[in-house]
């Protein structure tokens, strides 16, 4: 039965297997758990308890005992009296001494002394024949006894945080060892028995005191990790070409000048530390390590990017004087992170754009004022750290996550963070065949500057010369004429309609373009039309009265056939605009009739598409309300945002909905 409450534990005590009281603020063991018969596991971790009574003696079913994060100072003689018990962790403890009788837990198969104040192990360690896992660490060790090497089922020993200096060549005896954990000690040497450790996977060395590495370690034929950081070794042995198996090798903080060619020969290795050496190169075999996909050569004396292998994901090379990025950095398609601080480097090589997996970036403490042009074509960019300033590489990261969402093609990145970032100021230094693709985008903040800058800011002409007699028009996007009717009316005026984007075209007329319609760009086109110039040329040519010179009486007249209750009315109304022309005094009646739903919606859209500005084609899909629940203050909001800056009148809009619905008076109170 397994309890995690003292209570039940009481109540049941005759059946309790397991007993769980984890960080329970308990200063002593209490006493009635050492009349439990049937107790196999008794974990008492993260208390207050100072001494083990030698009751404990009496659980001889007991084969777990969890003490560690107490404040034992003493092992009592009771405590070896358990003779099934397999599991002993006594790790963060205030353990000065450990008993010699720790020989007669005989089943004993892991051993916790982690984190005590052991000064010595007793020989008597030696003794627990099928001991699998023994954990030393942070104690104040400075030797480890002989006798650890006739353990014959040790798989792990970690010792390190020690003041251990010298090694027995016994303890390299342990056949069945597959991690050896002797970092942040004093060893200045290792025997040439460390080869005898072949089941060895895991070795680590860290921040000890080696100059050098023994021939021998090429034994450790099936080695996975090598930790050997923080030392002071100058050179390493060819033989580590022969850890065939090796994954990760940590070399950060020695005194290397050279690596071995051998080191090419360890063809899976997949981590590779050589940061705060002194290397200046690295051999170019290195480049066929095809599995390497960590590299850290940070803090070394490279003054040039050396060759790498293609499958690197994540690369450090800060701290060294490599000012200038080979235009090779490209090769290097799988890079995820690359830090490069500290490198004197001003600018990035055209090439580093096409690193189209890189996620992460770290430029810092070099000398880039601005952002690199390269930068906006890295479609997966997340983290970017120093050039320019933080508020300008904050707006690239948001443009990026843009360009992912929208799946924006590299070519049109420049130009589309010009318009949403810097507000189009070097949008006329972009040649026009790109413009006109980054139109097709479908984004109408990036569409309505780009219509804005060919049809008015370029000196393109914006009108149709003369009778446009012989002329061909292409009509790109949405302009709210269907493309049969209007060749039949350019045939009609002496005009061509070009339907296929490869043949040139005198006129391009720009229209809405959205995302779906995936609009054919022309791959030569003259000059620009915008849709309301080009109405007016097809109202003065097809001699269309009505959207000429309309007069007061016929506007009101169409206003009520427009509004009209009678749905035949505002068909009628809605002939007579096709047929006749639009007033521009009648389009903020059609942007209402269309934006509250009356009469035929795409009818009413095709004429507003003919005839608006580019102005208020920006807004008038704006969603926003003009009637239901809407509150006063929401809807002079929306209604200033209808009209902002085009033909659209306000207060036409506020009246109407003032007399239809009884809303809008505080616009004209205020805005009138």
């Amino acid at each position: 039965m397994r309890v995690y409450n003292l209570g039940v534990a009481i109540a049941n005590r005759e059946e309790v297997t397991e007993l769980y009281l984890h960080n329970m603020g308990l200063e002593h063991i209490p006493p009635v758990v050492f009349g439990m018969p049937r107790l196999q596991k008794l974990d008492l971790s993260a208390n207050q308890i100072r001494e083990i009574p030698p009751q404990v003696g009496e659980l001889r079913q007991l084969r777990s005992l969890a003490l560690h994060f107490n404040q034992l100072q003493a092992l009592p003689p009771g405590l070896f009296r358990l003779e099934q018990l397999a599991e002993l962790n006594l790790g963060h403890n205030r353990l000065q001494t450990l008993p010699p009788a720790i020989g007669m837990l005989r089943r004993l198969q892991q051993l916790r002394l982690n984190d005590n104040e052991l000064a010595e192990l007793p020989v008597e360690l030696g003794q627990l024949e099928e001991l699998r896992y023994l954990d030393v660490q942070h104690n104040r060790l400075r030797r480890l006894p002989p006798q650890l090497g006739r353990l014959p089922a040790l798989r792990q020993l970690r010792a390190g945080n020690n003041q251990l200096s010298r090694l027995s060549g016994s303890l390299f005896g342990i056949s069945t060892l597959d991690l050896l954990d002797l970092s942040h000690n004093r060893i200045g040497r290792l025997p040439e028995q460390l080869g005898r450790l072949q089941q060895l996977t895991e070795l680590n060395l860290r921040s000890n005191k080696l100059e050098a590495l023994p021939e021998s370690i090429g034994g450790l034929f099936i080695l996975r990790r090598l930790l050997l950081g923080n030392n002071k070794l100058a050179q390493l042995p060819e033989s580590i070409g022969r850890l065939q198996w090796l994954a990760s090798l940590s070399l950060e903080g020695n005194k290397l000048r050279l690596l071995p060619e051998q080191l090419s020969q360890c063809a899976r290795l997949q981590h590779l530390s050589l940061a705060r050496n002194q290397l200046a190169a690295l051999p170019a075999s290195l480049a066929r390590l095809e599995n390497l996909e960590w590299l850290d050569i940070s803090n070394n004396a490279f003054s040039e990017l050396p060759l790498l292998p293609l499958r690197l994901e994540k690369l450090n090379i800060s701290g060294n004087a490599i000012s200038l990025l080979p235009d090779r950095i490209q090769q290097l398609h799988h890079l995820k992170v690359l830090e490069a601080t500290k490198n004197g480097m001003e600018s990035l090589p055209e090439e580093f754009g096409r690193l189209h997996k890189l996620e992460k970036l770290d430029l810092g403490g070099n000398p880039m004022p601005s952002l690199p042009q390269p930068l906006f074509f890295l479609p997966q960019l997340e983290s970017l750290d120093g050039p320019a300033d933080a508020g300008a590489r904050k707006k690239l990261l948001r443009f990026l996550r843009l360009c992912r969402a929208r799946e924006v093609p590299a070519r049109l990145r420049l130009v589309i963070y010009d318009i949403l970032e810097e507000d189009g100021r070097r949008l006329s230094t972009f040649p026009v065949p790109l413009l006109l693709e980054a139109l097709r985008i479908g984004m109408s903040d990036v569409a309505y500057p780009i219509r804005r800058n060919l049809l008015y800011e370029r000196g393109l002409q914006p009108e149709i010369e003369g009778d446009g007699q012989n002329a061909s028009v292409y009509v790109l996007g949405e302009t709210g004429y269907k493309l049969p009717e209007l060749k039949a009316q350019l045939s009609q005026l002496g005009l061509r309609l070009v339907e296929r984007p490869d043949e040139p075209a005198d006129y391009l007329v720009l229209g809405r373009v959205l995302h779906a319609l995936q609009a054919p760009i022309p791959t030569a086109a003259g000059r620009f039309v915008s849709r309301p110039a080009f109405t007016a040329f097809l109202n003065r040519r097809l001699g269309r009265k009505l959207g000429q010179e309309a007069r007061p009486a016929q506007l009101e007249k169409l206003r009520h056939m427009l509004f009209s209750p009678g749905a035949p009315n505002r068909k009628l109304a809605l002939q007579l605009l096709q047929s006749g022309g639009v007033p521009k005094a009648m389009l903020t009646d059609l942007f209402l009739a269309w934006k509250l739903g009356y009469e035929d919606q795409a009818s009413l859209e095709n004429l507003l598409l003919q005839n608006v500005s580019e102005e208020a084609l920006r807004t008038m899909y704006y969603p926003l309300g003009l009637s239901g629940r809407t509150s006063e203050a929401t809807l002079t909001t929306n209604i200033i945002k209808y009209t902002e800056d085009n033909e659209f009148d306000g207060r036409r809009i506020a009246e109407f909905l003032n007399e239809s619905y009884g809303t809008g008076h505080h616009y004209l109170r205020n805005f009138t």
